[in-house]
């Protein structure tokens, strides 16, 4: 019954996200639920966690919503708490949490947001690489969680200025970081693996400022055919954090110690359609330390696996010096975690759409589930990636650079690839360009590659 009950949840938030054609506001409360819920007031709200991994399993979210007018904007306010399924929803610590927030919205196409959440719950570090569901369904099905996990108990004010299609976000808060481990979580295939260890991070209380600046102007969140995208942060943290051991050199001294850093993160994305079935899209992330002390664990950076590289495996030992994850083969950490202070990605792709008489009856049909149509429009996708990650400091072979410069383009890993995208998913093969000895990598994507 258990395994029937995470494979639908799992499998309705994969078909909802895979055919939705318009996105839910950001400063929405609750993603998905449903159980006695008012659309436009709120009421007693059920939805999973939207993710599946060897720390949580699956969790589930309820308690009550509100949301009510105000003048020329909006109220919305929620009381969530959090029960997780790892070791069968055992009632433990690790297996609780919550998710209180409120915020108050004035105007609608441009005006100010002002809210406030507390909180406690399992995070991913580096979320960017990959969207939910597809780390979700690797978990489920094949025991593969292509994200590292850490906890997160604290609370958060912000306040953001938006304007149609862009917006700007500060904010402050503190938080006490925890490492989690990896638990006796369910997976329909490969039960007899062992699944990845989730590593020890920089454990510790953190005092957080950030900035947040967000352009987005695609004709459509999960097919964008033309557009930008810009989500640029910048972050200021500090406080006082264990010691977590790194493969290349220690990045706190033993025992405690106190940090203050500066992080930064853009994510560039222009799609360009130059003929009516025809795209040409291209994304650049550059991301890492930018002043201070060197970066916690949890705020570290990699390449690497399906969601940038895919020529590449996710986190393999046994190859050397790794400039995707920046781990040496002398002193292996078997977790396997991100550990580079900077990262530098491009990605393009080609798409062209396939006529199809099939697809064109399905698609007038606009088959509905879950209230999301579904869109099937067959693309031949032709993509190369490059990336690489590196550490800051004197320079050191290819690891490590001087903070004012850059690594060689020869240093860099390359892959090419092919793939049919069925707009509900997408099959794609990919191969190693820059290292010739990598066998070709096949691997499904439930949305677009970016």
């Amino acid at each position: 019954m258990r395994t029937h009950i995470l494979a639908v949840a799992l499998l309705s938030q994969a078909v909802s996200a895979a055919a939705q054609e318009t996105e839910i506001p950001k400063d929405t409360v609750v993603d998905i639920g449903w159980m006695l819920t008012d659309a436009n007031r709120g009421g007693l709200t059920l939805t999973s966690g939207k993710t599946y991994n060897r720390v949580e399993g699956l969790p589930l979210l309820f308690g009550p919503t509100f949301r009510t007018g105000v003048g020329n904007g909006a109220l919305s306010i929620a009381a969530l708490g959090i029960v997780r399924s790892a070791h069968n929803f055992h009632w433990d610590s690790e297996n609780l949490g919550h998710r209180l927030s409120a915020a108050l919205r004035n105007g609608r196409r441009r005006g100010v947001t002002v809210g406030a959440e507390a909180f406690d719950v399992v995070s991913r570090i580096e979320p960017w690489q990959l969207t939910e569901p597809d780390g979700a369904l690797a978990a489920f099905f094949l025991k593969r969680d292509y994200f590292d996990w850490f906890g997160r108990h604290g609370a958060r004010a912000y306040v953001s200025a938006f304007r149609g299609s862009m917006s700007l976000t500060a904010g402050y808060g503190a938080e006490r970081w925890s490492s989690r481990r990896a638990r006796d979580v369910y997976s329909l295939f490969r039960g007899d693996d062992s699944w990845r260890e989730n590593p020890v991070i920089n454990d510790g209380v953190a005092h957080l400022a950030d900035l947040a600046f967000q352009l987005d102007t695609r004709n459509n969140v999960n097919d964008p055919l033309a557009g930008w995208f810009i989500d640029a942060t910048y972050e200021h943290g500090s406080g006082d954090f264990t010691t977590a051991g790194t493969s290349i050199e220690p990045n706190l001294p033993d025992g405690r110690a106190s940090l203050s850093y500066g992080r930064a993160f853009v994510d560039l994305r222009r799609y360009n359609r130059i003929s009516p079935r025809r795209q040409l899209n291209g994304r650049l992330v550059l991301g890492g330390w930018i002043h201070g002390d060197p970066l916690p664990y949890q705020r570290r950076f990699s390449v690497g696996g399906i969601g940038t590289l895919p020529g590449f495996d996710f986190r393999r030992l046994g190859i050397g010096t790794d400039v995707g994850q920046c781990s040496s083969e002398s002193s292996p950490i078997a977790a396997r975690p991100a550990e580079c202070e900077r990262v530098l990605l491009a990605q393009v792709e080609y798409r062209q759409e396939l006529p199809s008489e099939l697809f064109d009856v399905f698609n007038r049909n606009r088959i509905r589930v879950r209230g999301a149509v579904f869109r099937v429009k067959p693309d031949i996708v032709v993509f190369a990636d490059a990336g690489r990650g590196w550490l800051v400091g004197p320079r050191l072979g290819t690891l490590r650079y001087n903070s004012g410069s850059l690594p060689g383009i020869d240093t860099f890993r390359t892959d090419v690839g092919v793939g049919l995208d069925l707009g509900i998913a997408g099959i794609y093969v990919a191969k190693a360009v820059s290292e010739a000895k990598e066998p070709a990598n096949f691997f499904v994507r439930i949305r677009n590659r970016f």
